[in-house]
């Protein structure tokens, strides 16, 4: 694919679309892109287990028996930086190293510091490095494991243009796949192109084990209908053979059986279908900006052919597109009026969705009692972060939808449209987004790595605006809520509107700012386009003028070259609709 990038690129910089090339190499390169693993699983299910045999060392987890994970764990190979033993708390106002020993403390239920309440702030995700093999290919995340299965867990694995991941639900071979596990299965799949079954403690179903998982393929191939791997695992055996210092090939023997080899093959062929991406969204751009080149030649060479008789007909056209231009103060106040409507439009979303988040959580915070709530403070307050940075992110999905209508409305090229696409999401991540308040605090926030473990059901549009106003607000308020949840319910319920409140000014703020950037660039874009165009129409009648008094040598000389381009155009289109699996519109000529 990258060659058929390349071989693009060269035609599409020869014809001056330079602009288009670049946006394809960027594509390409993948720049930012992670490989993760995240595990998902109700409780009890052997989770934490099994991301230690994935990881191919015991003990790095937080595995414990009587208290629960309570937030995101990445684990990531070891190197200078983060050393082996170490690991990384990520607090609202930045990053503290702590010795793997005292992970436990901070990160589990009954940790020690989650329970101490002198403690002011608890972190709301972890990064831990591991010296092995098997994190050099791809990170793993470890999801909360109170409360079990969330369905907002598989948006850590939802696929986008940065990120290549796959989802492990894992069950265990004592009984078969349950109602609540098959519907977040459902659930799931329906956004997670990558998603795998791990069906483990197969080592203490020893006569059961092989049923229960002939039974979950028919169960999931019925009510999921997508091929999806399910792979029967000992977490056990596989520790139980690394740590046995077993010679290499008995070693290999045992781990193999095992099944984690057969998992890892599967997560790896997932991975890899999804790097993919990349590669098909470059040749996505390429196809486009070279079927209108294709377009350009083949309308330069009906004017060759037609000669003076092509000349009412672009003439006509010309005077349209003239038209247009000296019109451009009508349609400017076209475009306000849509652009000011998408924004209305915006806010109110993001006044329904805010509305839905402070009565769902006001319930639920009258109806628990404040011993429960604090039970699991880490848990509540990233749920209802959570539920926030949903609301802002399916607020300003929308608004690019919206934006994306107004500019199709007026360009022909879709590459107008990602060109201000760029702009508008670049203007979501500004600093004048940031509230004073969170200015001085988001210093530690801006690893996306990092900041996707606090996204849990988040689009890619929603993990990236919160490297800025959404991170930065909402991470902070998290913060405060620690603080509110000690101080009593009445205290609790403040915060919590308070948050909402930060959080409808800090997306608004955001809404104003996509606005006000993009709007120029819609303006300009068009003028130039249309200036484009009668650039164009002009070459194309002098052209059709020249064509009409050139002998016959010169004009077949003519169609002569503009065929051969033509054909080296749709040589480099053919390829590429056939490895996009799109169908040929373009015949090459004999």
């Amino acid at each position: 694919m990258a060659d058929l990038v390349t071989g693009a690129g060269k035609v599409l910089r020869a014809y001056g679309r330079n602009s288009v090339a670049d946006r394809a190499d960027r594509k390409l390169s993948g720049d930012g892109r992670t490989r993760s693993v995240v595990v998902v699983g109700e409780i009890k299910r052997g989770k934490s287990m099994l991301v230690n045999a994935l990881i191919g060392r015991d003990g790095v987890t937080v595995d414990d028996v009587e208290n629960a994970t309570a937030v995101s764990i990445r684990f990531v190979p070891a190197d200078a930086e983060k050393p082996e033993g170490t690991a990384e708390l990520v607090f609202p106002d930045g990053n503290r190293r702590i010795p793997h020993s005292e992970l436990a403390d901070w990160t589990t239920t009954g940790g020690r510091y989650v329970s101490d309440p002198a403690i002011e702030a608890l972190p709301v995700a972890a990064v831990v490095s591991v010296a092995s093999r098997r994190l050099e290919t791809a990170t793993i995340v470890d999801t909360p494991g109170v409360g079990g299965l969330d369905p907002r867990h598989a948006g850590l694995a939802r696929q986008s243009a940065d990120q290549a991941a796959v989802l492990v639900m894992v069950c265990d071979a004592s009984t078969p796949i349950t109602e609540p596990e098959m519907q977040f299965l459902r659930e799931s799949a329906a956004g997670v192109e990558n998603v795998v079954v791990a069906v483990t403690k197969t080592d203490k179903a020893t006569t059961r084990w092989e049923d229960i998982v002939a039974e979950n393929r028919r169960s999931i191939a019925e009510h999921v209908g997508r091929d999806i791997p399910v792979v029967p695992v000992s977490s056990v055996r596989a520790l139980a053979a690394e740590d046995a210092g077993l010679p290499g090939e008995l070693r290999d023997r045992a781990v193999t059986f095992s099944g984690i080899p057969a998992l890892w093959s599967a997560i790896e062929k997932s991975l890899t279908a999804a790097e993919r991406s990349p590669a098909t969204d470059a040749l996505r751009t390429c196809l486009e900006g070279l079927r209108e080149i294709e377009r350009t030649i083949e309308d330069e060479l009906a004017v060759v052919k037609s000669g003076e008789a092509a000349i009412p007909d672009l003439s006509a056209e010309l005077e349209r597109l003239r038209n247009l231009k000296d019109e451009a103060q009508h349609w400017e106040q076209h475009l306000q009026r849509d652009l000011t409507l998408a924004r209305q439009q915006a806010a109110t979303r993001l006044d329904e969705h805010l509305t839905r988040v402070r009565e769902d959580w006001t319930t639920r915070i009258n109806k628990s009692s404040m011993d429960v709530l604090r039970k699991s403070p880490q848990v509540f307050t990233a749920r209802i972060q959570t539920d926030l940075l949903e609301a802002m992110a399916t607020t300003a999905e929308g608004f690019l939808a919206d934006l994306e209508r107004i500019t199709t409305d007026l360009f022909d090229s879709a590459e107008e449209w990602e060109r201000i696409r760029e702009i508008a999401i670049a203007s979501m991540r500004t600093d004048p987004l940031v509230t004073n308040e969170v200015t001085s605090k988001r210093q530690g926030l801006l690893d996306p790595s990092i900041l996707s473990m606090g996204m849990i059901g988040t689009t890619m549009l929603g993990a990236m605006i919160g490297v800025g106003a959404v991170a930065g607000v909402v991470w902070v308020a998290v913060n405060l809520g620690f603080r509110a949840m000690r101080a009593g319910k009445t205290n609790l319920l403040t915060w919590l509107r308070e948050t909402i409140a930060t959080a409808r000014t800090a997306t608004t703020r955001m809404l104003d700012a996509t606005l006000a950037t993009t709007r120029p660039e819609i303006v300009l874009g068009r003028r130039r386009s249309l200036q484009e165009r009668i650039t164009v129409l002009q070459k194309q009648i002098e052209e059709a003028k020249r064509s009409a008094q050139a002998d016959a040598a010169a004009r077949e000389a003519n169609v002569t070259r503009l065929e051969k381009n033509l054909r080296i155009t749709r040589g480099k289109i053919t390829p590429i609709e056939a490895a996009l699996g799109a169908p040929s519109t373009t015949a090459v000529p004999a």
